[in-house]
């Protein structure tokens, strides 16, 4: 999602609110990370551009919506995020010798705009946590038969006979330290 910023470059001190719902495929149709299945609405960006000597300050918050599985059951759940962030997109004509690029956080287009997605897609992967579940009680997937545990009883219990291919190792005797 490109935004101009024509009015912002060589003006440190300016400001200017950026406030909109976007949908989620102005930010590319990648996968958003390795947990979430879609975003489910728009995003939400409540945004200030200030403009700084290195560049643009973009600096608010993001909210979003995503469809994420449940660790143990797969069951889809709807998780809502409202994330801060605090990001500064560097004019390249300002960078150093030696400096280290940042990809996607630099000004862009003969130095006019400025480009959301790398921001945006990193603040939704980086603030969600490695799993879900629907419920601390949730009973998850029977390991034998596939069964949602949390709808059906499908008669199996864990631990009730152990699997053949690893009876092996019951007999053998190891030393308690």
């Amino acid at each position: 999602m490109r935004v101009p910023v024509t009015d912002l470059v060589g003006h440190p001190g300016e400001t200017r609110a950026l406030t909109r719902a976007v949908d989620p495929g102005e930010f590319g149709d990648a996968p958003w990370g390795p947990l979430v299945t879609r975003v489910t609405q728009e995003v939400a960006l409540d945004l200030h551009l200030d403009a700084v000597v290195e560049g643009i300050l973009v600096r608010g918050w993001i909210g979003f919506t995503v469809e994420v599985p449940c660790a143990r059951c797969l069951e889809p759940q709807h998780v809502r995020r409202d994330v801060d962030v605090a990001e500064l997109f560097v004019d390249p004509t300002r960078r150093t010798a030696g400096e280290d690029d940042d990809p996607g956080y630099e000004l862009i287009d003969d130095l006019t705009a400025i480009d959301l997605t790398t921001m945006v897609r990193d603040t939704l992967v980086v603030d969600l946590p490695v799993r879900f579940l629907c419920s601390e009680a949730c009973l998850g997937l029977c390991p034998v038969c596939g069964t949602d545990r949390n709808r059906l009883d499908c008669g199996h219990r864990p631990g009730a006979a152990p699997d053949p291919r690893w009876a092996v190792l019951a007999e053998l005797d190891l030393p308690e330290d």
